[in-house]
């Protein structure tokens, strides 16, 4: 493997969009494993559902562990720029399920 271009993935923007993108392709796919159980859920009235059973926080919780994968895998890389962008999309995620939590 080339090493150059690999290096290039080394940048906090590539951590950061990858990311905010881990967690909401996460929501979704578990959105879609609960509409194969009930083909009428639309997506607001999933997420209706997961407010009104207060487990909204739970859900984007455990959303979040892609980045965690995603962070150890960088670190294995020695993507040290890279991994500044993922742990500045945890803290905006937690920011965002703080705000939640508190709403």
């Amino acid at each position: 493997m080339n090493t150059n271009k690999t290096k290039k993935l080394n940048k906090t923007w590539f951590g950061f969009a990858l990311g905010m993108i881990l967690p909401i392709i996460s929501f979704l796919v578990y959105y879609m494993y609960k509409l194969s159980i009930n083909n009428e859920m639309s997506l607001k009235k999933f997420i209706n559902i997961l407010i009104e059973n207060e487990a909204l926080i739970a859900v984007l919780s455990i959303c979040l562990l892609p980045n965690l994968l995603f962070f150890f895998l960088l670190q294995k890389l020695n993507y040290w720029y890279a991994i500044k962008g993922v742990i500045a999309t945890v803290v905006i995620y937690t920011l965002f399920v703080v705000v939640i939590k508190l709403m």
